[in-house]
């Protein structure tokens, strides 16, 4: 039973149960996996009273989620209040039911026990305090490892081997086909002449013309009944249909499966020659637009669900604007959890400006760096490097900036308030002592150290549809508070220096602080007090701010420009 707590036998010791289920089926049944694995996880905590062992409210269950993957919502609110020092304890019912992958239940490991929070697997006790209880943790979860991918392995081979008879293994047929009981394409009579009138006119039509054209004479795709019950197709066909139909090479009657040409076991539809012409006509009207140069946040960029953003926009109109969208995943068309989308060039901005800042900030780099467990004089030189780098991260073309952040930067996330880079800090130490010659390449043999990451914060509202005021300024709910006048008077003051020393830039500023009769460091200092936090001179102003705060703090004391290491120097965190 590994990881004991570090709380004495009078603290209630606060349990909470995490469940996990890799396929949605039967999750609508009263009985299901989940609850099984917690009734099972339940009665071991009730058995555990007399160590004052307590069930938390809370349910921690992710239903049709891989244990191949920390992408799950249940783990990543797990995680959260085990950070918020909400839970002592983690009961599961297996290992595997945490995590299937030994780099990634290490990683966990790591997080419960700097939160000095326990583990619990009740179907498999052992201890983790000695070597041997390590040992034998580590041959489980190796198998488990061993299992998924073995299980990954079996289903991929078959996939495979189906693809090359030639038979179609792709879920929902195709628009013109029908699935027959053996699981054969079979040419839809109704909707086959809408396809190769496709083919025959898109080199002389436009694909929006088609659609409109089709839309009038009432054309749908075909009505099915899935597995669940629930009826779909009958949908009109729009552009977006027309050039997925003209890209399937399933309508010459071949199948692709990683690069080969497969001939399949189905009526082809048009002929493989048309289907070269329509290609030709489709790339020279539409060029690609994944472009993972010019678009060089794909692959990186994630919304808050952990959803793969990709590139939409960007071709055609010449104005055309470039946004990243949420990739529509299964698990997500439940009607509630929404695709996100972001400016494509607002992001990229942010996002190279968040980590030059971070470069220059010492700190922050410091942190990152000695993460890494090591320390020398060529630590100490790489944390000098850090001006340096942030230059010529600025300098670099599309192409170099593509290189830098696939590996320094392995994975963003955008959420209604701020973007998060996740910095591999082994891959950061490596770019520090770059010389800038050619292009940076990330790191052939990966370590246990490659998986460190240092998060860094950029607040912003990015996401499209959400145009609110991004900086935390809330009504003052204090009635009886009273501002202190001098703290008011000095931004007033602040504020009208400001303004005088914009309307005379032909000045300097030792001239504009002897016609205002002050010094010129007291008028330096006066003019840094615009540049405090929005926040901070709305609590001035409001009588809000820490008793302690006085104007000496602010005109003698330093003041980063940084809001958030203002706020803590301040005394408002």
């Amino acid at each position: 039973m590994p990881f004991e707590p570090k709380v004495s036998h009078n603290t209630q010791i606060r349990c909470a149960i995490y469940t996990r289920k890799s396929t949605a089926a039967g999750l609508e049944l009263e009985v299901n996996s989940l609850e099984t694995q917690r009734e099972v996880c339940s009665a071991y905590i009730k058995c555990q009273a007399h160590r004052n062992w307590a069930e938390l409210p809370q349910r921690y269950d992710d239903g049709g989620f891989s244990g191949g993957s920390l992408e799950r919502p249940a783990l990543k609110r797990l995680i959260g209040d085990i950070e918020a020092g909400r839970i002592d304890m983690v009961i599961v019912y297996k290992i595997d039911r945490l995590s299937r992958s030994l780099s990634d239940f290490v990683r966990l490991i790591d997080t419960l026990s700097k939160y000095e929070t326990s583990f619990v697997s009740v179907t498999q006790t052992f201890d983790t305090s000695d070597s041997m209880g390590r040992l034998v943790l580590n041959i489980l979860l190796t198998f488990a490892q061993f299992e998924r991918e073995l299980s990954s392995d079996r289903t991929r081979d078959k996939k495979a081997a189906l693809m090359r008879r030639g038979l179609y293994v792709g879920g929902t047929p195709p628009f013109g086909f029908f699935l027959s009981k053996g699981g054969r394409l079979i040419v839809d009579p109704e909707r086959a002449p809408l396809v190769r009138e496709m083919f025959e006119r898109f080199p002389t039509t436009s694909a929006s013309q088609l659609a409109r054209e089709f839309r009038d004479r009432g054309c749908t795709s075909r009505k099915f009944v899935t597995k669940a019950g629930r009826e779909r197709g009958g949908w009109p066909i729009y552009t977006s249909r027309i050039l997925s139909i003209l890209r399937n090479p399933i309508y010459a009657g071949y199948i692709v499966h990683r690069g080969d040409w497969i001939k399949a076991e189905i009526e082809p539809l048009t002929s493989k020659e048309q289907w070269d012409v329509v290609q030709e006509v489709r790339q020279s009207r539409f060029p690609a637009r994944r472009d993972p140069v010019r678009n060089y946040l794909l692959g990186i960029l994630h919304d808050e669900q952990g959803r793969r953003m990709k590139i939409h926009g960007g071709t055609g109109r010449a104005r055309a604007e470039r946004y990243y969208k949420s990739e529509y995943t299964s698990w997500s068309r439940d009607g509630i959890t929404r695709r996100v989308m972001v400016d494509a060039e607002k992001t990229e901005q942010l996002t190279v400006s968040a980590l030059a800042a971070f470069l220059v900030n010492r700190p922050q780099l410091r942190d990152a760096v000695l993460s890494l467990g090591l320390y020398s004089q060529e630590i100490a030189r790489l944390l000098r490097m850090g001006g340096k780098a942030a230059k010529r991260l600025r300098l670099l073309d599309q192409h170099g900036l593509r290189a830098i952040l696939s590996a320094v930067v392995p994975r963003a996330e955008v959420d209604t308030s701020e973007l998060r880079l996740y910095v591999s800090c082994h891959e950061l130490s490596r770019f520090l002592a770059w010389d800038g010659v050619g292009i940076f390449e990330k790191a052939a043999l990966q370590t246990r150290a490659s998986d460190r990451v240092h998060v860094v914060h950029a607040p912003a509202f990015l996401i499209c549809g959400h145009p609110r005021f991004a900086l935390p300024i809330g009504p003052c709910t204090a009635s009886a508070a009273q501002p202190k006048p001098w703290l008011v008077k000095m931004l007033t003051e602040a504020a009208e220096l400001r303004s005088f020393m914009l309307a005379n830039r032909n000045k300097t500023i030792a001239e504009l602080a002897r016609e205002k009769r002050i010094g010129p460091s007291t008028f330096a200092r006066m003019l840094r007090v615009n540049y405090l936090a929005p926040d901070i001179q709305a609590a001035i102003v409001d009588g809000t701010e820490p008793e302690h705060l006085t104007c000496w703090h602010i005109l003698k004391g330093p003041m980063p420009l940084d809001w958030e290491q203002q706020r803590r120097l301040l005394g408002f965190v």
